[in-house]
């Protein structure tokens, strides 16, 4: 028996969401994929808590607060 391949899927245009949604849940229904939603819900952080992460990164000597929120995706 082959290896399982996990693989991540983009859809690209929301109007595309359900023909894409119906081709996976047919594959589903025959067995061939198992779909596992990744589907998660943000963090609002405050300020200050991005200030500290911020802080414990050690990234502000080397970057401005813009291009450290960029780089730990904030």
């Amino acid at each position: 028996m082959k290896k399982m391949k996990t693989l991540k899927i983009t859809i690209l245009t929301e109007q595309d969401y359900q023909k894409v949604t119906l081709v996976l849940q047919e594959l589903q229904n025959q067995k061939l994929i198992q779909i596992h939603s990744n589907e998660s819900t943000p963090l609002i952080l405050s300020h200050e808590q991005m200030e500290e992460i911020i802080d414990e990164s050690e990234l502000g000597p080397f970057y401005s607060e813009e291009e450290a929120k960029a780089i730990l995706h904030l």
